[in-house]
């Protein structure tokens, strides 16, 4: 009785582990896709904030925290930033402009993937929320607007 045991467990964990190993086929679980951000022929370093993409994969951070410590890049006043995604989200995507840790205030936008940086020098904090149906992405960006 007590060797089908044994074979029963040894037979259920080589089923378990060949699944989990089948499953993710040796890969790195996948992440949400990555975000494209440029002024003109200014490239601008995105920092993805939060995520939570399939199989549980997520990382929590404010976009504040994410961009506080970054340097700004330069933009001109009322400059087009144009917001592309290595793989196109479900829908257009919300940007924000990020105030504080927790103030961020919708802003209007011509068109769902650009933002028109204001006429006003200052720094300027930017968040992009995505969704596809494998999760979610929020992305941050800084711009020192002169």
């Amino acid at each position: 009785m007590k060797k089908w045991i044994v074979l029963f467990l040894s037979v259920a964990v080589c089923i378990y582990v060949l699944s989990f190993l089948n499953l993710f086929n040796g890969k790195p679980l996948p992440e949400a896709p990555r975000a494209y951000i440029k002024s003109a022929s200014i490239d601008i370093p995105v920092e993805t904030a939060s995520y939570y993409w399939k199989f549980g994969k997520e990382k929590n951070m404010s976009p504040w925290y994410a961009v506080k410590d970054k340097e700004a890049i330069i933009v001109p006043k009322n400059s087009v930033i144009k917001i592309s995604f290595k793989r196109e989200p479900d829908g257009p995507p919300i940007i924000r402009q990020v105030i504080t840790d927790n103030d961020n205030r919708d802003i209007e936008t011509k068109n769902s993937n650009e933002i028109t940086v204001p006429s006003s020098e200052g720094i300027y904090m930017y968040s992009i929320s995505a969704d596809w149906s494998e999760g979610s992405a929020q992305y941050a960006i800084k711009v020192h607007v002169k």
